[in-house]
């Protein structure tokens, strides 16, 4: 599979997982949902995109550590706007809409 059209999503919310998954799929993406990180954690690093929700972190202190890694390519998903992260792609604030992640996705993909 090209990694140039392939996205990870890693949530919890069964719910929400299937509506971004559905938005991706449209629109032309291969996609992977997780509920966890560590289920996740075999489909990182062959993604040209990974979207974490917060919730999907580990507890302790809601760090990425395992997306580090993975950074410039992974966009986290939070309930209270930010300020922007050296630690993510991007902060997209929810409620969200499939158009926004497509939007933030689409900045991710290399142009030719």
């Amino acid at each position: 599979m090209s990694n140039l059209r392939s996205i990870v999503i890693i949530i919890p919310d069964a719910a929400l997982r299937r509506s971004l998954a559905f938005a991706l799929e449209v629109s032309g993406y291969l996609v992977s949902s997780f509920a966890t990180l560590d289920a996740a954690e075999g489909a990182l690093a062959a993604a040209l995109c990974i979207i974490a929700d917060q919730d999907a972190l580990p507890r302790a202190a809601k760090t990425i550590q395992g997306l580090l890694p993975h950074a410039a390519r992974t966009l986290l998903l939070t309930e209270h706007a930010v300020e922007p992260r050296g630690d993510v792609a991007q902060v997209l604030t929810k409620p969200l809409s499939g158009a926004d992640v497509i939007a933030a996705v689409s900045k991710l993909q290399p142009h030719p």
